[in-house]
């Protein structure tokens, strides 16, 4: 079947423009020797917090590939996607935690909506090269797993390698006005890996060893406080919302502390039809909630309430 990535991509909404402010960073995780080799993880940096990601691509002349000068690690009971990382068999072998697998956001099973089209992984399996000329792993782009974690990255793979590892990916995804872009032939090497973590010394979560401000930093380190400054903003994502969850995504970290946030939805009356309490175990990925609902359809108002913080903006629901 002839390019079977433009044929994915039509069902998810559009070709688009292109865009060149997306970025590759790697990320140098420690696996604590448990795997031979260094692990690391590939993320996309996206423009801003309302930009989302939803599928890494080859078509036409713009081939994937990734490789390295050594050979991956594939774990016996990892696969090819982070849909095989079960955290259950992560307690019992941690081994399973470091095992190279390809994702859109998700780093394990839960919850995790990932498809592939047009990829054969036997090579990469065997701890070869992956390149695909046409084909894609992806979600839809309504999915939650599409939209940044806190720093704007998403999540695009994990490579457990004993040399060094290297790639070239093209990537699609929705800007904040829900138009289509896309980004080719973007390149990153283990070779810059980075140590993520707070940078700001004034921070109370500031680390010394960190090479990478990945958007983790909490209150000054001179008053301890924590909490949602006045001027974070949040979106909603999707919006227009299809199912029967969202995401509500905050620009910076979000820092609850000791005290929930209030969510509250109010329809075009001024009438509360929906109200939660969150607490920072709810936290995912740094700065969203997800947020399930059984609302019909319609305009909203969703207001976040935390501290001295208040904020709402608008979505719509349709089914």
């Amino acid at each position: 079947m002839k390019n079977l990535f433009a044929m994915t991509a039509a069902l998810l909404m559009g070709f688009g423009a292109s865009a060149n402010n997306v970025q590759l960073v790697v990320e140098a995780v420690d696996n604590g020797g448990v795997v031979p080799g260094n692990t690391y993880r590939v993320y996309a940096v996206l423009p801003s917090a309302q930009h989302s990601l939803h599928a890494i691509f080859a078509a036409d002349e713009h081939v994937l590939n990734v490789a390295t000068t050594g050979s991956f690690f594939q774990h016996q009971y990892g696969s090819s996607s982070s849909l095989d990382v079960n955290e259950a068999i992560v307690g019992i072998d941690q081994g399973l935690a470091f095992d190279s697998w390809v994702t859109v956001g998700a780093d394990n099973s839960e919850n995790n909506n990932l498809w592939t089209i047009g990829i054969d992984y036997t090579n990469f399996l065997a701890g070869n090269e992956l390149t695909v000329t046409d084909g894609a792993w992806f979600v839809v782009p309504t999915d939650v797993q599409a939209a940044a974690e806190v720093g704007n990255k998403v999540l695009l793979m994990q490579l457990t390698t004993d040399g060094v590892a290297t790639g070239v990916l093209n990537l699609q995804g929705r800007d904040g006005e829900g138009g289509t872009w896309r980004a080719h032939d973007l390149t990153f090497s283990t070779t810059d890996a980075q140590v993520f973590g707070c940078t700001n010394v004034e921070a109370a979560n500031y680390s010394s060893d960190a090479t990478y401000n990945d958007g983790s930093c909490e209150g000054a380190a001179t008053d301890g406080l924590t909490g949602i400054a006045n001027d974070s903003n949040f979106n909603v994502f999707p919006n227009p919302v299809f199912e029967s969850s969202f995401s509500m995504q905050f620009d910076t970290e979000l820092v609850l502390g000791d005290q929930n946030i209030i969510i509250e939805a109010t329809d075009l009356t001024g009438k509360i039809v929906l109200t939660s309490e969150y607490s920072q175990q709810d936290v995912v990925g740094g700065n969203r909630l997800v947020i399930k609902h059984a609302l019909a359809a319609g305009t909203y108002t969703l207001t976040a309430m935390h501290k001295d913080f208040s904020q709402a903006t608008n979505f719509v629901v349709t089914r």
